[in-house]
């Protein structure tokens, strides 16, 4: 079997996992080796690397399921069973240490796994035909989510006013095995994100095989996010601006089409929809399988099922909202106290097999939450605010009055609810948060500017690269 492999790089002390849960192991394409001297000569090697690079995303480690799982446990929305088998009990308790192996947060190697992909296909110096024009296009997006995940994970937030230098390593040139690379500042940061996004949208990448593939709607509605996040002069209207171009050629989901887009059981119900901007696919035999799918960890019946979601607020819900039909106390453990929620929004079963469900990491409607809270930063709250509630009222939720912002994200959380979003929403804001119940060891409050909205520098990365610094507070 082929797969892609790619060495230890030194600018990122990325690594290659080999275990049996990871995706690659799974693949069954036509795929490239890369030893740093490798070239691509064909169109063919060229599609061989995208795959690579789809395949990365795909992993487990990455979006198909811890960057997404991070994104609720880092906040008030869920936490860990008391039946779990110990994975992501590290996480749940915010207790992590740069130094522990056991940690949860391989994102940060596969990430740059990613960038190792993308750079190979990006510095390529093959003919650019329309077609590898279009793998480039693709393989700058794919860059530039990365990045953005990197930053949102790793870095300072750019409107917080603190530790500004301390953003992520970036390298975009070939593979050199004795390079190494510190922090670039924020503010370099998040202009290669906009920049590689930019480059991102190409006529040549329009129209994609299928939504596992990024399109240039991707890279917009990408675009747009990352201008929200960065927050400088004129970065708001840039925000909306995206977001309109995404929502003026594509429908955004009703309430009466939720039940069947999450809890679909066919592959027709499920994959390939209108609201889906960008989904990992799925198939039979390339799947992170029982350990590791992320239905896995979701659904009531799954075999870590116990990713709950608190009581308290999911009953807050209004009663006539369509998306409290979403969540189910079926199995739930009876040994936590309060007992939890589970959020059905990654089916388990689809057309009768096990994992093969797609795993939706951009949406559409996120589009029209972007543009609201620019919006509202830019003092037209009240405007923001109008449209809204029209978005609540169809969704039978309740109706808003106040600050904009705050009723904003307020509807947001409970339109993503589960979906990974909570984290960097709570984190762009600069705001804190509380979990209200289901508190294992010592840590239910968590302010604004605590470490613990920028993840540690793993302590192997640290001692291989003497370029790379630490955040403060974190140590080695």
């Amino acid at each position: 079997m082929k797969k892609v492999t790619i060495l230890a790089i030194a600018a990122f002390m990325t690594t290659f996992s080999s275990c049996s849960e990871d995706l690659l192991d799974q693949m069954p394409v036509n795929t490239i080796t890369y030893d740093g001297n490798a070239t691509i000569k064909s169109e063919k090697d060229m599609q061989a690397a995208i795959n690579g690079m789809y395949s990365e995303f795909a992993s487990a480690d990455a979006l198909a399921t811890d960057g997404i799982i991070l994104g609720e446990l880092i906040s008030d929305n869920s936490f860990i069973s008391r039946r779990n088998d110990g994975r992501f009990k590290i996480t749940n308790t915010m207790t992590w240490t740069p130094s522990d192996t056991n940690n949860d947060f391989v994102i940060y190697n596969k990430m740059y796994d990613v960038v190792s992909m993308a750079n190979m296909i990006i510095n390529s110096e093959l003919e650019e035909s329309d077609v590898v024009k279009g793998y480039k296009a693709q393989a700058y997006a794919a860059r530039g989510i990365a990045f953005y995940y990197l930053a949102s994970f790793y870095a300072a937030n750019p409107t917080s006013g603190v530790n500004q230098e301390y953003g992520i390593a970036i390298h975009t040139g070939e593979y050199n095995p004795n390079a190494y690379y510190g922090r670039s500042t924020v503010a370099e940061t998040y202009a290669q994100i906009i920049s590689d996004l930019e480059k991102g949208i190409s006529e040549f990448n329009e129209a994609t095989v299928n939504k596992g593939y990024l399109s240039a709607t991707a890279s917009r509605l990408m675009l747009a996010k990352a201008y929200l996040t960065r927050g400088q002069a004129g970065d708001y209207e840039k925000a909306i601006q995206y977001a309109d171009e995404v929502l003026a050629t594509n429908t955004t989901i009703v309430a009466s089409q939720l039940d069947s887009y999450f809890k679909g059981t066919t592959s027709a119900e499920l994959n390939n929809q209108p609201e889906t901007v960008f989904e990992i696919n799925m198939s039979v035999i390339a799947n992170p399988g029982v350990n590791r799918s992320i239905s896995a960890f979701y659904d009531p019946y799954g075999a870590k099922n116990y990713l709950m979601f608190r009581a308290d607020y999911v009953n807050s819900i209004a009663e006539g909202d369509i998306r409290k039909g979403l969540f189910t106390q079926e199995n739930a453990s009876e040994t936590d106290d309060p007992k939890g929620y589970y959020v059905q929004k990654f089916t388990q079963t689809v057309d009768g097999t096990n994992f093969t469900g797609n795993v939706r990491v951009l949406r559409l409607t996120e589009a029209k939450f972007i543009k609201w809270e620019a919006m509202a930063k830019l003092g037209q709250g009240a405007a923001a605010l109008t449209e809204l509630n029209t978005f609540a009222a169809e969704r039978g939720g309740v109706q808003y009055e106040g600050d904009a912002l705050t009723a904003i994200l307020a509807e947001k959380r409970i339109e993503f609810l589960g979906e990974g979003q909570r984290f960097h929403d709570l984190k762009r804001n600069n705001l804190g948060f509380v979990k209200t119940s289901n508190v294992e060891g010592n840590i239910s409050s968590v302010p604004a500017d605590s470490k613990l909205f920028v993840l540690p520098i793993p302590s192997s990365t640290l001692n291989l690269n003497g370029l790379m610094t630490q955040y403060p507070g974190w140590g080695n």
